[in-house]
C-alpha cells in the first residue's frame, strides 16, 4: 500500500528517488502515464497495471470499440520503467515536458498506485481539493 507524501528532486537526467517505504526489491518495476488529464505521474506496480486493464476488458458497460480505443490510449501511452539499486527512476523526457516535472517532485500515495507531481501544481491542486476531501471523510465518519 501507498500513503503519504514526500517531496524529492529530480535530478539533470530526469532520475527521482522513489521513496523507500515503497520500494519492494533492489530494482522495482513500474507502469507510468501521465493520468487522463496530463496534470501528474501516475506510477503503478505491474499488478496494479494489469487490474487496470482487466478492469476495462471484463466491464460490460464498455462497449467493444471503446475498450479497443482504451487498451490503444492505456498501453501507447504508458512506459515500462525500473529502479536501479540506488532506488531511482528515469522519468521519460516528454512525460517530464508534457507534466512540468522538474525540480522538486511530490510523491503521492494512493493506496494501490502513486503519483509523482509538479510541486506546485501539488499545492495548488491540494488546496482546491481539501473541501472535497472534508466533505467525503465526514461521511466516512472521520
Amino acid at each position: 500500500m501507498f500513503s503519504g507524501r514526500v517531496s524529492h528532486a529530480l535530478d539533470s537526467k530526469n532520475r527521482v528517488t522513489i521513496p523507500a517505504r515503497w520500494r519492494r526489491t533492489e530494482a522495482d518495476e513500474f507502469f507510468v502515464m501521465p493520468d487522463p488529464t496530463e496534470t501528474f505521474l501516475r506510477v503503478m506496480p505491474p499488478a496494479q497495471f494489469r487490474a487496470v486493464a482487466d478492469q476495462v476488458a471484463n466491464d460490460p458497460a464498455v462497449t467493444p470499440k471503446d475498450r479497443a480505443i482504451f487498451k490503444r490510449h492505456f498501453y501507447s501511452g504508458s512506459v515500462q520503467v525500473f529502479s536501479d539499486k540506488q532506488g531511482r527512476m528515469l522519468v521519460p523526457d516528454d512525460f517530464c515536458e508534457k507534466l512540468a516535472l522538474k525540480g522538486e517532485l511530490m510523491f503521492v500515495g494512493v493506496q494501490d498506485t502513486f503519483e509523482v507531481w509538479n510541486k506546485q501544481r501539488w499545492e495548488a491542486a491540494n488546496g482546491t481539493e481539501k473541501s472535497i476531501y472534508t466533505r467525503v471523510a465526514e461521511l466516512a465518519g472521520l
